[in-house]
């Protein structure tokens, strides 16, 4: 690949990964101009490289929206809730996990959360990076290989994937943003409680 469709594949991961809960599938559009090239080793490992770092830059954006709106976010339910975690191993864990997961962009609001509460933001970079190269290094050789084997058998185009994909993605992320993460936290909690209690009864007797 020349530089013109590095810098190409780093804006289309960039654009993509910064709109909030956008979500669009930007390892397929990466994997597609690889095609053009033949699916060579290199263009796989540069694609690789290249669509994670945009990706992970990308998440600048909404570390920013998180300190410029920190005051009016801290009014949500769930931006209160995770507040309280950011400073825990398990809040990194869970920036990692989420960052690799495709689908739902649920690493934007680590990040939203992250930039809330003033969270390192090198520390955050460094664990999406790792992620991303992780995530683009499994789905961008699979869909490679998936976009040949579709080919041979039905004709779809990889970019209304995309503009199907985004839609629904971008739907399901507002929705989990009105979801109240604590109550539903709180419930399960509850119950494993009630579980736990049960089970020391059953033993006790």
């Amino acid at each position: 690949m020349d530089l013109r469709e590095w810098i190409f594949i780093f804006l289309i991961s960039f654009i993509t990964n910064a709109t909030p809960f956008f979500g669009a599938p930007y390892t397929i559009i990466t994997s597609t101009i690889i095609l053009r090239h033949g699916s060579t080793f290199n263009d796989l490992l540069e694609g690789i490289i290249v669509s994670a770092l945009g990706a992970t830059l990308a998440k600048n954006v909404m570390f920013g929206i998180g300190v410029v709106l920190r005051l009016p976010l801290k009014r949500n339910k769930n931006v209160s809730f995770f507040t309280r975690l950011v400073n825990r191993r398990s809040f990194f864990v869970g920036l990692l996990i989420t960052a690799i997961l495709p689908i739902l962009p649920l690493d934007d609001f680590f990040f939203l959360i992250g930039g809330t509460s003033r969270a390192s933001l090198f520390r955050m970079q460094a664990i999406t990076f790792i992620a991303k190269l992780i995530k683009s290094g499994v789905e961008i050789p699979l869909e490679v290989f998936g976009i040949i084997v579709v080919a041979r058998h039905i004709r779809f185009e990889p970019f209304y994937l995309g503009v199907i994909s985004s839609v629904v993605f971008t739907i399901l992320g507002i929705l989990l943003f009105k979801i109240d993460v604590e109550k539903i936290y709180n419930r399960i909690m509850l119950y494993f409680r009630r579980l736990a209690n049960k089970n020391n009864a059953n033993f006790c007797s």
